[in-house]
């Protein structure tokens, strides 16, 4: 059938433009494309969609062969065969799909309507058409999606199930096989509930209705957790995510279930051991916040019996030998008076290595663990516990280092198989309160380092001070004696016999120091060999003297050293204060000071303090003061004492002495402030200047009088200055200074002195002699060296003591005797031989006679400053007209 159609023809602009027809404006508007061609296949109709379509223009689409260009027909194929121009030659309408070609060559999927009207009195087929690409790329994406789901669905370790709105089961994959155990063709129709404990099918079903009624999604687009149940009846929990979905009029839900067993076995493991850890930290925290190690402990037992619900626990210390453990009465335990027997059971057994759980643990130095105690035949405690209830129990030690210093030990109501995690946390936790321990045992090691005297074991000053000042605080009756003891010549014995053998005497007079005090009383070491005594509650003085005589009588026995026999004597200071004006630091000063006149008085003595011993004291003090000023401000000068030869009566050397002019107190004696140089450390420097004076004076005397025969200057040498690396360096440059030879120079060492350190004084002293300069050991015959430490010594003058002197000439043939040996060892040793304290004529003459070479003292003059001397040397006859008689004439006495 032929419909009319109204004819199409381009507008015609001559006296306007025309309204758009009706047919015009609905081919605008339409989105389907509009075409119609003639019985040529030319386009005489087209819409804008159908131009747009094919990737062209409406006015350059009419006029073109639409068959040939856009139908994509196989070339040279009739058009009556074209299944959208079938209408021109079947005159019937045609509707279905096809691929029309874009102008750019493109395919356009399309779905379209043919008929034919009629237009201009002919036959033409119009063709309705719409782009379907986009909806067959829809369709066979869904299809792709759905191979893709059932392959995901079947392929899925998870369950996969769907199911009804009346909870039957509608699809089920290999997952659900898997983990349920049922084959598909066992659940398929049946109710979701077989997959659950019967337990939660009520509550299911009650929730499946909720949601059917109200919509109200509890579960529905969540994931939970739910317990399931396998074909056999086991039970596993597993994560629940459900879903629901409508297809027409039905309703569906769609459950992933998710085996969760290993997970929660590994989040239980990690929660037990965060549980663990978080024990551990708390035990490390409120151990080390502790007060001390017992403390820690009991802490330690009390928080692992709250975290683990053992609900009794005990702890045992190692004794000092870490043999033997001992109970405590530290304790966890209920309220339950069936534990009565074992509570003293275990409060009055002690264990040895390998005896019952503590001794186990003892041997083993880790953790042990007992399924039933009961049953154990190594568990000396057991009727008692099965008396009181308890079954399983583990223990642990505390180690510090490789030692255990305790055992925890813990015991529960039932039989309990060991538990490997427990038992590592236990060790660990033993580790940390080990640490506590350990660093309370180190708190007390270096306290008592810190207040005791590492050789002796005696308390130290600052113990002794600490409780000296508590004792003068606290006397109710009495006073306090502060008694200082210095060991007399205790220098001898570490230079003779060596430091070890006088750590050894040092010991063994601590021992018997100990010995003498009452109860209450403390004696310390102060340092070398001095100890002080505290003894409280004294009467009076006489109180005190008992105790230093005491102390007398027990260091008056011989020591032992290394088998030798060895005798000591002390020198003891004693003060005694009373009343609320005495001190710690003014008893212990006053004790010194009487201790000091002690050894001045002869030593092996005691003496009190009294006042005039504290005005001593301070006249030292303000000699100390004074003397750190003296230098700079120039008030020490040299005097020098001539040395005369006793062979031709001349004068042939001096010997520098200093001397100190104080502004207010005059001439200061040198027994006074040398010994207090060489206690502060002074005497370096002095002996420095005394040495550059001394130099510089004698290189006036051999310019002033180049006739003279050639003077020699001796100089005296602390025992600090031969201790000193420079002196060789600071004796070259005081001869290079000064200009003065350094063959007249003659450096005068003690005997005691030489005897320290040896293999030292030996290496400086050859270093000095290379120098040019002479050696003189001073005060000969008075200090301890022999023979055949005399030769060992670079030594060139032997200078005789004044105690040797002072005999001659009179009726003691023994003294004569002695310093006849002396000169004659010296000429054997082809040494000088120089007299000292030469006071009378009989001393000049037996000198003679003893064939000594020089001598020195008041007989001749008393040291003089360099003025006055070089004054003396400047008068005609010198030697006889100042410096007294030599012979044949009565004796002068001295001066001083």
């Amino acid at each position: 059938m032929i419909r009319t159609l109204r004819p199409w023809r381009r507008p015609v602009v001559d006296a306007g433009i025309s309204a758009p027809s009706l047919s015009e404006r609905l081919l605008a508007v339409t989105e389907h494309g509009v075409y119609a061609v003639d019985v040529d296949g030319r386009c005489v109709v087209a819409n804008d969609a159908a131009a747009q379509m094919l990737g062209t223009v409406r006015t350059l689409l009419l006029g073109t062969t639409v068959h040939d260009r856009h139908h994509g027909r196989p070339a040279g194929e009739p058009v009556a065969e074209c299944p959208m121009c079938t209408p021109l030659s079947t005159g019937q309408p045609g509707r279905g799909s096809a691929t029309l070609v874009r102008v750019d060559g493109r395919p356009l999927a399309v779905e379209y309507v043919t008929s034919l009207v009629s237009h201009e009195g002919e036959p033409v087929a119009v063709c309705w058409f719409q782009d379907v690409g986009a909806r067959e790329d829809t369709a066979a994406a869904l299809a792709q999606l759905e191979m893709k789901y059932r392959a995901v669905t079947e392929s899925a370790n998870d369950a996969i199930v769907s199911a009804d709105a009346r909870g039957l089961i509608v699809s089920w994959n290999r997952g659900g096989q898997a983990m349920f155990g049922y084959d598909e063709a066992e659940v398929i129709g049946k109710p979701l509930t077989i997959l659950m404990p019967e337990r939660y099918r009520d509550a299911h079903e009650r929730g499946m209705g909720r949601f059917l009624l109200t919509g109200e999604p509890r579960v529905i687009g969540s994931t939970v957790e739910v317990h399931a149940q396998h074909k056999d009846g086991t039970e596993f929990p597993v994560e629940l995510s459900l879903s629901h979905w409508a297809e027409g009029e039905g309703r569906f839900f769609t459950g992933i279930l998710r085996d969760i067993t290993e997970r929660k076995r590994a989040e239980e493991a990690l929660a037990r051991e965060a549980g663990f850890v978080k024990l551990l930290q708390r035990v490390s925290v409120a151990s080390n916040e502790s007060s001390s190690g017992r403390e820690a402990l009991e802490t330690g037992l009390r928080m692992i019996a709250e975290h683990t619900g053992w609900p009794v626990g005990h702890i045992y210390l190692a004794d000092d030998a870490g043999q033997i453990l001992e109970p405590t009465n530290v304790w966890v335990h209920p309220d339950d008076e069936r534990l009565a027997a074992f509570l003293q059971a275990t409060t009055s057994t002690p264990f040895l290595a390998g005896t019952g759980l503590p001794g186990r643990v003892l041997a083993a130095k880790e953790p042990c663990w007992i399924t039933d105690v009961t049953a154990d035949d190594n568990f000396p405690r057991r009727d008692a516990a099965r008396a009181g209830g308890l079954a399983a129990a583990f223990a642990f030690p505390v180690m510090v280092g490789s030692d255990v210093a305790a055992v925890l030990e813990f015991f529960a109501s039932e039989r309990l198989e060991p538990d490997e995690a427990l038992c590592e946390v236990m060790g660990q936790i033993g580790n940390q309160l080990g640490r506590v321990v350990e660093r309370e045992a180190a708190r007390e090691r270096l306290t008592h380092h810190a207040l005791h005297d590492p050789l002796t074991g005696l308390p130290n000053r600052t113990l002794l001070l600490d409780r000296l000042e508590v004792a003068l605080a606290q006397r109710s009756r009495g006073g306090v004696a502060v008694v200082f003891v210095d060991l007399d010549h205790f220098k001898l014995v570490n230079d003779s016999l060596g430091h070890a053998a006088g750590d050894a005497l040092l010991c063994s007079a601590a021992m018997r120091l100990r010995a003498v005090l009452r109860p209450g009383d403390t004696v310390a070491r102060f340092g070398g060999d001095e100890f002080v005594l505290l003894a409280e509650s004294v009467v009076d003085e006489r109180d005190a003297e008992g105790l230093a005589e005491r102390i007398t009588a027990a260091l008056a026995q011989p020591f032992d050293v290394g088998g030798e026999e060895m005798f000591v004597t002390a020198s003891i200071g004693i003060a005694v204060g009373r009343g609320a004006e005495a001190d710690a630091p003014t008893l212990l000063r006053d004790a010194d000071a009487a201790m000091y006149r002690a050894k001045e008085s002869g030593r092996a003595r005691h003496e009190v303090f009294d006042a005039h011993m504290r005005a001593g004291a301070v006249r030292r003090l303000e000699i100390v003061n004074d003397l750190h000023r003296a230098l700079e401000r120039e008030q020490f000068m040299l005097h020098f004492q001539p040395q005369i030869d006793l062979r031709t009566n001349t004068l042939v050397g001096v010997e520098a002495l200093l001397r100190w002019v104080h502004p207010e107190r005059g001439l200061v004696p040198p027994l006074e402030f040398i010994p207090v140089a060489e206690e502060t450390g002074m005497i370096g420097e002095l002996g420095r200047w005394v040495l550059q004076a001394a130099c510089r004076q004698g290189r006036v005397w051999r310019d002033q009088f180049p006739d003279h025969p050639p003077l020699v200057m001796s100089v005296n040498l602390s025992g600090r200055q031969l201790t000193q690396p420079r002196l060789v360096d600071e004796v070259a440059a005081a001869l290079a200074d000064s200009g003065f030879p350094a063959e007249q120079l003659v450096l005068e060492i003690t005997e005691s002195v030489l005897m320290h350190d040896m293999v030292s004084t030996i290496e400086t002293l050859q270093a000095i002699k290379d120098l040019g300069v002479r050696l003189a050991i001073d005060d000969f015959g008075t200090g301890y060296s022999s023979l055949t430490y005399l030769q060992r010594f670079p030594i060139d003058v032997l200078k005789i003591d004044k105690s040797f002197i002072d005999g001659l000439g009179g009726d003691n043939a023994e003294e004569s005797a002695v310093t006849r040996t002396i000169v004659s060892l010296a000429k054997a040793l082809r040494l000088e031989t120089v007299a000292e304290g030469v006071e009378r004529s009989e001393h000049v003459r037996e000198l003679q006679e003893l064939s000594c070479d020089i001598a020195q003292g008041y007989f001749f003059a008393r040291p003089l400053d360099a003025p006055t001397l070089t004054s003396l040397m400047a008068q005609p006859d010198t030697p006889m007209a100042a410096f007294g008689p030599l012979l044949g004439q009565p004796s002068t006495a001295p001066v001083h």
